[in-house]
């Protein structure tokens, strides 16, 4: 079992998770420095699952995206978490100020 490292909390907004070949619209659910998981709207087979993607996060408060790209760590149901690869250290900052801003208007952070 691997050990997380940074806050982790429940979100909710959009994010377009591209492979390389598709591109499609799905909705984060949890989001932290080191990784995110996303709801793919569907269930998600093991051999579905990408080598890495391309994602645009585009969180709520935010005017500009953020660009990443990450690995999928697990899947469960629906659900798939990934840990970011390639994000710059703005990037994590921004996310890092989500959780604060998450945080205050009540959500419980991990």
């Amino acid at each position: 079992m691997e050990r997380r490292v940074g806050l982790r909390g429940r979100t909710d907004f959009a994010v377009t998770a591209s492979n390389g070949f598709f591109a499609r619209r799905v909705r984060a659910v949890e989001i932290s420095g080191t990784g995110i998981v996303l709801d793919q709207g569907r269930v998600i087979a093991l051999e579905e699952s990408p080598l890495f993607l391309r994602l645009e996060i585009r969180l709520p408060e935010r005017c500009r995206p953020i660009f990443a790209v990450a690995r999928p760590v697990h899947t469960y149901g629906q659900q798939q978490a990934f840990r970011f690869i390639k994000i710059s250290d703005v990037d994590r900052l921004t996310l890092a100020e989500h959780l604060d801003v998450v945080h205050r208007r009540g959500a419980e952070l991990n």
